[in-house]
């Protein structure tokens, strides 16, 4: 390559189906002097009329355009993506028919993007929390409290809590005015806290302090040493480590890192919500000291810079983190442990559709390595063809597992919430000055308003879902696109009576329980009051610290959260969710009953738990309370192998959408018509039509069947098809393989 500048091939870092495979030729280098970039550098390039991101795929020329025409990239920094998560990236892509800059986006270091890098040259202002600030005095509104609630102690990027909170530059700014934050030009790189949990060479915070090292039960040696013997063979290995709530599944997975580490290994842990990394990193840095890596969305760009670079360097050798750490550059990886791997989190929303629990086995299949999913209610998937499953019975603790009792709510007098002998419950277990948890899978105030006189029920004008009523922002809000509305006085229809309330939520659970407890041992954990990792932690900090204390929520206080003075656990409404047009919904509500009730009695006092339902007959209900696993999944894996679904036949999820009605129903029928002569009769199901989300109509193909890979090769080729007809005339197109939803 003497003679000038280097050609190099680029992906551009986007998301743009057009450019599923494509790359561009680009010039490096400012003489034949200069050593070329290596495969994998971040750069920056000229594209079209913006400057954007893309990475290095390969050097000289693809010959697309000639090379004196070709324009000149320039590398952003000495870190570069390594070969192996390149070629992760490219299946990626190939398996979940995603463009390929998309893929690469993913394993791209956070920090380089410009997102978070600061690249476009303007200065970056970093706020902080100034220390014993009065927020009372301050007279925060609540959109100030918000954007408040999410910048850590260490400061965050003004530029990050817009983008997480919603709010503007003014609201900032405010809040600067006001005292409570400060805002300065300094970037930290170290901070003194990461994922929450103080580093151990900070002053304030010290080194963890070491924890005793408890024995195992015969069953959790049984599983270190099964575990063990599978990391020692050279082919890839997966275990399903099925154990109990509360059985010590954390201290096997310990152990295992243990090994790992002293022979030189590297280790990843998944957690389902970035919520749990805090307790989870304690209790690791208590054995494995500063070789422990925190990676998850809600670090800052200067935390996610300064860890990756201890990754990278083999300096944290277990790495810790959401979805997202499965692509952590964990040199000399051996074992990757996904926990609560039933969670439908792992599986990500948006381009690339990917689900973690498969990238995680691609990983240690590329390495030889060990894949261990732990949880108390594996996925119905795994059963079939999947880890070979270790069970744990038993809590090592002795603790008993805590009784289950049903509330039939159809005799309660027309009770909405909370049935007397649920509240009963919950006083018996405040006056002992223990600790409570009800969960609610239903956030607001109310889940509707409706007119008792002419039935009108406020509609958002993008979807075609009813607004939430929310009190305490006085106002009606869609959960789906962000739409507001005031609440109305009167029905805005008839005009004759106040609208009524419907199904209640999280915040009227709430203010109904304040009279229970003082008046700061109530908690609720839901996205209305949590804006980021960092308030989760505080709230769930907070809650295990104080007693007596309840704690309300969504599904967020069923995962994998350990107390141990919880003694009650109530479920308000085991029905949410039931009735969803979704082939998991059974699935899901069963784990969901199993996984609330284990965050009762875990330690020395016995736990209880209340089950209220309005369908106390129904059998995924009736065997989550009696806790008859076997047969939930015997009965679950045959209605499944009955109509094909997952395990027993692959499926892709194909949603088209327009803001007009009748293109989308027309490019849904084009996809179609143009799969079932290549597929088998029933493989192809539907176009059906779904609600109206955020002023788009949407129509839903569903691809089942046993031949995965020529439904999406065939997908492939008819989507690029439908492009040219309809891409221009404002249709979309996604497609999700294996998706977590069928509706």
């Amino acid at each position: 390559m003497g003679g000038g500048p280097c050609v190099v091939q680029v992906v551009p870092l986007l998301g743009v189906r057009s450019l599923a495979a494509r790359t561009f030729d680009y010039l490096v280098g400012e003489s034949a002097d200069a050593a070329p970039p290596s495969v994998g550098s971040v750069v920056r390039i000229p594209f079209g009329r913006r400057r954007i991101t893309g990475v290095v795929v390969a050097h000289g020329a693809s010959g697309a355009v000639d090379s004196s025409r070709l324009l000149r990239a320039e590398v952003v920094g000495p870190e570069a993506v390594s070969e192996d998560l390149l070629e992760l990236a490219r299946e990626l892509s190939e398996y979940y028919l995603a463009p390929w800059g998309a893929c690469l986006r993913a394993v791209v270091p956070a920090h380089l993007l410009p997102a978070a890098s600061g690249s476009s040259g303007r200065r970056v202002t970093w706020v902080r929390p100034i220390e014993g600030a009065d927020l009372d005095a301050c007279a925060l509104t609540p959109r100030q409290r918000s954007a408040l609630a999410v910048v850590p102690d260490e400061g965050l990027p003004l530029a990050d809590v817009c983008r997480l909170t919603g709010v503007g530059r003014g609201v900032v700014q405010a809040l600067v005015e006001k005292g409570a934050l400060t805002a300065t030009g300094e970037r930290v790189d170290r901070p003194r806290s990461v994922g929450g949990v103080p580093r151990p060479d900070c002053p304030e915070g010290g080194a963890p302090a070491a924890r005793p090292r408890l024995i195992l039960s015969a069953e959790q040696q049984a599983a270190v040493d099964e575990l063990s013997a599978a990391l020692e063979t050279p082919d890839p290995e997966s275990r399903l480590l099925w154990g109990v709530t509360g059985s010590g599944k954390t201290e096997v997975y310990t152990r295992v890192f243990e090994r790992v580490v002293d022979s030189g290994g590297g280790a990843i842990l998944l957690v389902p919500e970035i919520a749990l990394t805090g307790q989870v990193v304690e209790r690791l840095r208590a054995r494995f000291g500063e070789t422990v890596g925190v990676l998850h969305s809600a670090l800052s760009p200067g935390q996610r810079a300064a860890q990756h670079r201890e990754i990278a360097g083999g300096r944290a050798r277990v790495v810790v983190g959401a979805r997202s750490a499965v692509f952590a550059p964990v040199p000399q990886l051996r074992v990757i442990v996904v926990d609560e791997a039933h969670d439908s989190s792992y599986k990500q929303d948006e381009e690339p559709r990917y689900d973690a629990r498969t990238v995680a086995w691609w990983r240690v299949r590329r390495v030889g390595g060990l894949l261990i999913e732990g949880t108390a209610t594996p996925r119905v998937e795994t059963l079939v063809g999947g880890a070979r499953p270790i069970l744990l019975r038993e809590r090592p603790t002795g603790g008993a597992l805590p009784d289950v009792e049903v509330v039939d709510m159809r005799r309660q007098g027309g009770v909405r919430v909370l049935a007397p002998r649920s509240r009963r419950a919950l006083q018996e277990t405040v006056s002992r000055g223990e600790q409570a948890i009800v969960l609610l899978n239903r956030r607001g105030y109310a889940g509707f308003l409706h007119c008792d006189h002419c039935g009108h029920v406020p509609m958002c004008a993008r979807c075609e879902v009813s607004l939430t009523y929310h009190r305490s922002r006085n106002g009606l809000f869609c959960h789906h696109c962000g739409f507001q509305a005031p609440t109305p006085g009167l029905c805005p229809v008839c005009g004759e009576a106040a609208l009524a309330r419907g199904t209640p939520g999280t915040e009227k659970l709430a203010d109904e329980l304040r009279g229970y407890v003082p008046e700061d041992g109530l908690f609720r954990l839901d996205s209305d009051v949590v804006t980021s990792g960092t308030r989760v932690r505080e709230i769930l900090q907070a809650f295990g610290r104080t007693t007596p204390a309840i704690l309300v929520g969504t599904q967020m206080v069923a995962k994998g959260h350990d107390f141990p003075l919880v003694t009650l656990v109530v479920v308000a409404d085991a029905d949410t969710g039931l009735y969803l047009p979704d082939l998991r919904s059974v699935e899901r509500t069963f784990q969901l009953l199993v996984q609330v009730s284990g965050r009762a009695g875990r330690a020395a006092h016995p736990g209880r738990v209340l089950v209220q339902t309005w369908n106390p007959e129904v059998p995924c209900i009736r065997m989550a309370v009696d806790r008859d696993v076997q047969a939930f999944y015997r009965d679950e894996l045959a209605a499944r192998e009955r109509l094909g679904y997952p395990p027993f036949g692959r499926l892709i999820r194909v949603l088209v959408s327009s803001r007009e009605e009748a293109r989308a129903q027309a490019g849904a029928s084009y996809l179609a018509d143009r799969l079932r002569p290549h597929l088998a009769e029933g493989s192809v199901r539907g176009p059906a039509r779904l609600p109206r989300l955020r002023g788009r109509a949407r129509w839903q193909l569903l691809l089942l069947g046993d031949d995965a890979e020529r439904s999406r090769h065939l997908l492939a080729r008819a989507a690029e098809q439908l492009r040219a007809p309809y891409a221009r005339r404002g249709v979309d197109l996604i497609i999700d393989v294996d998706p977590q939803w069928s509706a």
